[in-house]
């Protein structure tokens, strides 16, 4: 009987060791063990990010929320609009749409692609190294 409950603690581990490592022999990702390779490779240290900036009347740049610029709290779904919208030639019909969205204190509204350096960024440095005005509309009151 002493036996009995050390057998038991033996299959829990096994049980336990094979849930985890079940994933990779499967080669399925899957929870508790993910196989995906997101982080596995270097990033290249400059990243392009597409967004939506406002002017005020003393020119002055704001940046928009994700919910003015795309109506979503999401910033990938965010900076996917942005995106497809330039790459699109629709830049001009986003540019109005967020016109339409902001505050008084927003005189205008740019749609730009920025070039950041990701590592200046995450330190809180100057990261923005370019930038193209993909669209420019004025805001009406």
């Amino acid at each position: 009987m002493v036996e009995h409950p050390l057998l038991w603690r033996r299959a829990v581990v096994i049980a336990f060791v094979l849930v985890v490592v079940s994933p990779a022999v499967r080669n399925r990702d899957s929870f508790p063990l993910s196989t995906y390779p997101v982080y596995a490779s270097v990033r290249p240290r400059d990243a392009v990010i597409d967004t939506a900036l406002g002017e005020g009347p003393d020119g002055t740049e704001r940046r928009l929320s994700m919910s003015v610029i795309a109506g979503t709290d999401d910033p990938l779904i965010a900076e996917q609009r942005v995106s497809s919208a330039i790459d699109s030639g629709r830049a001009d019909d986003l540019c109005a749409r967020i016109a339409s969205k902001v505050g008084d204190d927003v005189s205008a509204v740019l749609v730009v692609r920025e070039l950041h350096d990701v590592v200046e960024a995450a330190s809180g440095g100057a990261s923005l190294r370019s930038r193209s005005v993909e669209a420019r509309c004025e805001v009406r009151p």
